[in-house]
């Protein structure tokens, strides 16, 4: 049994990693957070910047979004120009990777069962 340790509701299975189940951007943004493991939007902005033509206030949104959805917290922070969040991982990659499979697989035993025990067995098989 998988516990839901963050919300997504749409699988995408024909797109790679985490953009199974994110958008491109947010797949992105958690790519950077995964490596740095805290940082600020100006900073994911700064690291992204030379790839898109994005906004800052569009990396604060996104941000902000994968913090409600559990993937990120944040804390608010003084700064020179005042007030600032900063992001921290919430979900490791390991701990989402096995959530989105087991969520997958899960789908797959509940909807399709003995073909899903089949296909799975002689798939390991030729491992």
């Amino acid at each position: 049994m998988v516990i839901n340790l963050f919300k997504w509701t749409e699988y995408k299975p024909h797109r790679k990693e985490a953009q199974t189940v994110l958008s491109p951007l947010e797949s992105e943004i958690m790519e950077i957070m995964w490596r740095e493991k805290r940082a600020t939007a100006r900073t994911v902005y700064i690291c992204l910047k030379s790839k898109h033509s994005v906004n800052r206030s569009t990396i604060n949104v996104v941000m902000g979004s994968l913090r409600k959805r559990g993937l990120l917290t944040s804390i608010v922070s003084k700064g020179r120009g005042g007030l600032k969040y900063i992001y921290k991982v919430k979900i490791c990659r390991g701990k989402f990777e096995q959530e989105v499979v087991g969520k997958v697989l899960d789908s797959l035993l509940e909807s399709f069962e003995k073909t899903s025990k089949k296909l799975m067995r002689e798939k390991l098989e030729r491992t």
